[in-house]
């Protein structure tokens, strides 16, 4: 009996070749967003990001070694529930990301942007990790952390991925109430919350 075997087509590979490059973008603009605008400006993210930027800001312990580590844990669960190909994705946005935020860091040391406007440091970084996310999703990719837990439970509940990031995301960045001791900061994290889950919903609801 043969062995069929399923030879990708030139068209799926240039599908799959555009999702990865997109993906890459993507995960860039999340980078500058979280590193060049909101890490410096003591401003905190949600998912694993949020809990690195939470050990930096009380350790100064490196952001994507944190963000490399838990996410090695939840790949496992990706791997296991939504399946290979979701999953080959994911550890290929984890690497990338973790390899730009070395780059992004390396190149933006010392330099603070609207280190007197931490609003609209806020709203930019926001923006741009939320856009870059958003266009990882419509790639069909992940930045990992929480993400799979939304992809998880999007795929039996019908639930936005980017409200369903704003469930999981609450605890965590209220817990940098108790680094900073100042609501403040804590606001400007739901902020970013809030701006990054519409910014995600919009850019997967417009491709």
């Amino acid at each position: 009996m043969k062995t069929i075997v399923n030879v990708p087509t030139k068209q799926s590979l240039i599908r799959e070749t555009r999702d990865y490059l997109m993906i890459a973008l993507g995960l860039i603009l999340y980078g500058i967003g979280w590193t060049v605008f909101l890490l410096p400006n003591d401003i905190t993210t949600g998912g694993v990001p949020g809990i690195a930027s939470i050990v930096y800001f009380a350790t100064g312990f490196p952001v994507q070694y944190t963000y490399f580590s838990i996410n090695l844990i939840l790949l496992l669960l990706s791997i296991r529930i939504l399946g290979w190909k979701f999953s080959i994705k994911t550890v290929f946005a984890v690497f990338t990301l973790t390899f730009f935020l070395s780059i992004i860091q390396r190149l933006a040391s010392g330099v603070v942007l609207l280190h007197d406007q931490p609003f609209m440091a806020c709203v930019i970084g926001a923006s741009l990790c939320g856009g870059g996310i958003g266009i990882a999703f419509s790639s069909n990719g992940s930045t990992g952390g929480t993400d799979i837990i939304a992809w998880i439970i999007n795929k039996y509940k019908d639930v936005t991925l980017g409200r369903m990031m704003m469930y999981c995301d609450i605890v965590i960045i209220s817990s940098c109430y108790f680094i900073f001791h100042d609501w403040r900061r804590v606001l400007f994290g739901f902020c970013v919350l809030f701006i990054m889950s519409l910014v995600i919903d919009y850019v997967i609801n417009s491709t």
